[in-house]
């Protein structure tokens, strides 16, 4: 519902997280914002594991079924676009769109997921959350038993090849140059 642009919670953020917020706050009655560029960090990941009653399906799958069910609540308002800059108002907050748009919230939730730092490594960036994974619960059963490599230095280096040696034997550690 949009009333002079303006609402009780703006989420800039449209995946698992700010969906989440949404139902929430839409079952609350709250009149809500949910504004997605569409991007969201697992975009190039095939499929989600570990998640409960999710397990295997693709990222974008879960995010679609579940804006469907926030849609049921007609407290909630979702826009495509990207958030380019806020400023605190007296009132809330003010978030401009890249198109220019300004809407105004009381409250303001950040939902954008994180950004992952890429080493310099040719090839690296493209293979992230396919074959080059971050997390061994959630992607460590699906390479159980294969040669694999750890990238990283220090005790978090030493705590993880212990970790992993639960899915594989066969490990290399290396330190990133």
């Amino acid at each position: 519902m949009v009333f002079n642009n303006s609402f009780d919670i703006i989420i800039i953020g449209g995946s698992y997280s700010g969906l989440s917020a949404a139902m929430t706050l839409g079952r609350a009655m709250k009149h809500v914002l949910v504004i997605d560029s569409g991007l969201p960090c697992n975009i190039q990941t095939p499929y989600s594991h570990n998640f409960l009653t999710q397990d295997g399906k693709p990222p974008s799958e879960i995010s679609a079924l579940a804006k469907e069910q926030v849609k049921a609540y007609p407290t909630v308002t979702f826009i495509d676009g990207l958030a380019i800059n806020g400023n605190k108002t007296e009132n809330g907050f003010e978030i401009e769109l890249s198109t220019g748009d300004i809407f105004s919230g009381k409250r303001l939730i950040f939902a954008t997921g994180i950004a992952d730092a890429m080493p310099n490594i040719e090839g690296f960036e493209k293979c992230w959350g396919i074959s080059v994974l971050h997390c061994p619960y959630c992607h460590g059963y699906e390479v159980k038993n294969e040669v694999t490599g750890i990238l990283g230095n220090g005790d978090n280096a030493f705590e993880l090849t212990s970790l992993i040696s639960n899915w594989t034997s066969n490990l290399t550690l290396s330190r990133p140059k």
